[in-house]
Formats: structure tokens, C-alpha cells, sequence
């Protein structure tokens, strides 16, 4: 079913900010914003990015998913993926409950492959995939674990991490939140068992887009210090797997810079990947499930550009940027919502729906269930007195 035209996310903070008998004014004091932000974002004239959402969350007390309109329950039905989310909540309460007496588990060697393409449907955004066959496998491997010991059973573990990672992407991506942070603690209780603190600071990563998600910027960045002193216990920390995580971990913390609009420190994280990216020589797709290399330095040189309100700097940085064919589509999916976000904040609409398309074009269930994605579509039609045909097809589709 589509939804009102005045129900979007700024509309949402305007309903929540009169409950707490607050002005615009006295929210953006609370919230640390101007006031003009907090009037455009309520108007649905200027996009409520992270950042905007995650502080004015903070200041009146609700969660960002109530703010966002999440879970988008009536596109989930049309996909069929809302049937999937309480087989996995099932899932993911088995895991201290020992072995299934009806799971007979497969070979190791089997059920690991069948993890690694998970976790590859993963990197694509493929969620129809992955959440039909992820409850099931997440009881075999648990049950598997549960049998196994020694070595085998250490590697299992490992496997039952990524799993949880898998479940992780899965719930945050379609705006299950709670069940989301659920998966990722479940991810750092088995990482310990199998004793890769390059998995472990693979998790501390997502654990800081959690912490980002609400604001809290300065524990983000204690989890990502964190995660860098897991890769200097790694056995070879100069391998190109710890590198690349390091680099990663880097890359996050200039986006928690960003938020807190700490431009000195961003160039200072910035730095450290460019180095590390160096120290590699090439992109590395797909260690530890992510991607790391030059290419991602300048992705993220835009996105920080982007998020510190630098947009000159952002187009500059990104006339230069070419993607890989091997890079993983999540990625490239969102560097198209956050330049279709710089678009529409410089006025440039032609620009911003070309980049919005292109968002759906490689990833489209990403692009289908992000909130920004939904917030600029409606950015754009909300300030044009006819919404061009191909931006109304972006409407629909999305489900507005």
C-alpha cells in the first residue's frame, strides 16, 4: 500500500517534537542543529541524513526506527520477507541450547561452503536469498558446533560467527534493529571460541555503525581503537588480511569524525588507510567479508566530504572514482544514495534522480529498504511541482 505523501521522516520528527511540547527552535538547541535544519527536514525539503536523525532521536527520546517509519512493513509483505523474520529470531534464541536431537549436521566442510555463499548473497544484498536459507543453516551449524571439538570444533565456531554476521546485515538492512544488535553480540560470543581476533575486530566495525546509528560518536570510536588493537594480536598483523581490516577500521572511524563534524581528526584516519591502502599495493575484495584498497579510500573520501557538508569536495573526489567489477555491490549501492544526497542537498535534481536510479540498478533490495534512499526520493519530489516520470516509477517502487 503506498504511503501519504506526509509521511516521511521529517514529518515524523514534527509529530514527535509537539509531543514533547518543544519549538523547532528548542529542538534544535537539544539536538545541537540550527533551527533552519530542523524546519527543512520537517518540511521534507532537505533529507533527514544519520547524522540529523540519530541527534534529534537522542533529544527527544524514541528510537531512529520509529523515526524512519522501519521495518517498511508493506514492502517486506510484497517481498515476502517479513515471513522470514521470526524463523530467525527462533534461530538465534538456540544458540546456548546444545545440539537438535532432529539435526543430523552435514559434513563441516559442506556446511561451511554453504556459509560462504551466504555471506557472498550477503556483500550482493541479496536478502529474498539469504533469509530463506538462513534460519535453517543457523540451527545446523549451531547443533554442529555443539558435537564438535578441538579444531573442528574451532573452525565450526568461526563459521557460526560469519553466520551471525550474516543474520546481523540481514535484520539492520530490512530495519530490524533489536534483532540486529541480538546477532551481533551472538557474532562476538562465538568469534571468541574461534579465536581470530580479525573476526572479532570485523565485528567491532559493525558494532560502531550501531553505536553511529544513535549518535554516540565518541564510544564508536573507543570500539574502533578497540578493533585495532585485536589486529595488532593477530599473527602476522602485516599480512594483507590484518591489513586490510586495519584499513577498514580506519575508514571507520573518519566516518564517526564526520558525524561529530571533527574535520582534523577525519583527515587524520583518512590518512592512516591511505597508508595502509598503500602498504597493500591493490584492492582486496572480500577479506573477512569486506573490501578494502585505494578504491575504497576515495569512496570514503567522498562519503566524509558528504557528511562534514564539504559537497565542492565530494564532487571533486568523486569525478575520479571508478569501481572495480569485483566490488561488493553493497558498497557501490551506497555511494550512489550519498551522492544522490549531495545532489539533491546542491539543488541538482537531474543529477540526484540519475543517481538514485543507479542505486537501484546494483543493489536494488539495498536500495528498496534504506532509509535515505527513500528520504531523497521524496526530497526531490516534494520540491518539484511535477515529479519527472522516472522519479515517480522510484516513488512507487520504494512504496511511497
Amino acid at each position: 500500500m503506498p504511503h501519504p505523501a506526509d509521511e516521511h521522516t521529517g514529518a515524523r520528527i514534527a509529530d514527535y517534537r509537539k509531543l514533547r511540547q518543544l519549538t523547532q527552535a528548542g529542538l534544535a538547541q537539544r539536538a545541537f542543529l540550527a533551527r533552519g535544519t530542523i524546519a527543512k527536514v520537517e518540511a521534507g525539503l532537505s533529507p533527514a541524513t544519520p547524522t540529523i536523525v540519530a541527534a534529534v532521536a537522542r533529544a527527544l527520546e524514541v528510537d531512529i526506527a520509529v523515526l524512519n517509519g522501519q521495518p517498511y512493513m508493506d514492502e517486506l509483505r510484497q517481498d515476502r520477507l517479513d515471513r522470514m523474520v521470526a524463523p530467525l529470531s527462533d534461530a538465534l534464541d538456540m544458540y546456548d541450547l546444545g545440539p537438535d536431537p532432529d539435526i543430523t549436521p552435514r559434513p563441516l566442510d559442506v556446511i561451511a561452503a554453504d556459509v560462504d555463499a551466504l555471506c557472498a548473497q550477503t556483500c550482493a544484498t541479496e536478502y529474498k536469498g539469504v533469509g530463506d536459507k538462513l534460519p535453517g543453516l543457523l540451527g545446523e551449524l549451531t547443533t554442529a558446533v555443539s558435537l564438535l571439538d578441538g579444531a573442528e570444533r574451532q573452525r565450526a565456531a568461526g563459521a557460526l560467527s560469519w553466520l551471525y554476521w550474516v543474520a546481523y546485515e540481514f535484520a539492520y538492512r530490512l530495519g530490524y534493529h533489536q534483532l540486529a544488535a541480538i546477532a551481533l553480540e551472538r557474532m562476538g560470543w562465538m568469534g571468541e571460541q574461534a579465536q581470530d581476533p580479525l573476526l572479532l575486530a570485523t565485528r567491532l566495525t559493525k558494532r560502531s555503525s550501531m553505536l553511529l546509528r544513535r549518535g554516540e560518536n565518541v564510544m564508536a570510536r573507543r570500539v574502533l581503537d578497540r578493533g585495532l588493537h585485536l589486529v595488532g594480536q593477530h599473527d602476522t598483523p602485516k599480512g594483507v588480511p590484518a591489513l586490510a581490516v586495519e584499513g577498514s577500521l580506519h575508514l571507520a572511524g573518519a566516518i564517526a569524525a564526520a558525524q561529530a563534524k571533527d574535520s582534523d581528526t577525519v583527515e587524520g584516519y583518512m590518512e592512516e588507510a591511505r597508508r595502509t591502502a598503500r602498504a597493500i599495493g591493490h584492492d582486496v575484495p572480500h577479506v573477512y567479508w569486506g573490501s578494502f584498497g585505494l578504491t575504497n579510500v576515495q569512496h570514503f573520501a567522498v562519503a566524509t566530504a558528504v557528511e562534514l557538508g564539504r559537497l565542492g569536495d565530494a564532487m571533486k573526489e568523486a569525478r575520479d572514482l571508478r569501481f572495480p567489477p569485483r566490488h561488493p555491490r553493497m558498497r557501490v549501492g551506497r555511494y550512489h544514495i550519498e551522492m544522490a544526497r549531495a545532489y539533491a542537498q546542491m539543488g541538482r535534481h537531474p543529477q540526484a534522480e540519475k543517481a538514485l536510479h543507479r542505486a537501484r540498478e546494483v543493489a536494488p533490495q539495498q536500495a528498496r529498504y534504506h532509509p535515505l534512499m527513500r528520504e531523497t526520493i521524496g526530497v526531490l519530489v516534494r520540491r518539484q511541482r511535477r515529479a519527472p516520470q522516472g522519479l515517480s516509477a522510484l516513488a512507487a517502487w520504494v512504496g511511497m
